[in-house]
């Protein structure tokens, strides 16, 4: 009974770790693309066609960093 009782204590320990992590990597994230947006924004684009294409070339970077987080994950 009490190693059920430990083992419970244990598994919430380690899933509110896990959370933890995965907020503060999410935070890092979000804080680095944000940074890359106001990159294009202090540039002050000429043209909205020049705004697009860096807006498509951040939305480019996105996709492969998905595509090579995806190709890491196991199974």
């Amino acid at each position: 009974m009490k190693s059920e009782i430990n083992n419970g204590t244990l598994l919430k320990g380690i899933r509110k770790k896990v959370e933890e992590e995965m907020a503060r990597r999410e935070i890092e994230t979000v804080l680095y693309w944000e940074g890359e947006m106001e990159k294009i924004l202090s540039k002050r684009p000429e043209s909205l066609g020049t705004l697009q294409m860096e807006v498509q070339n951040i939305v480019q970077r996105m996709r492969n960093r998905v595509k090579m987080l995806k190709s890491s994950i196991p199974g």
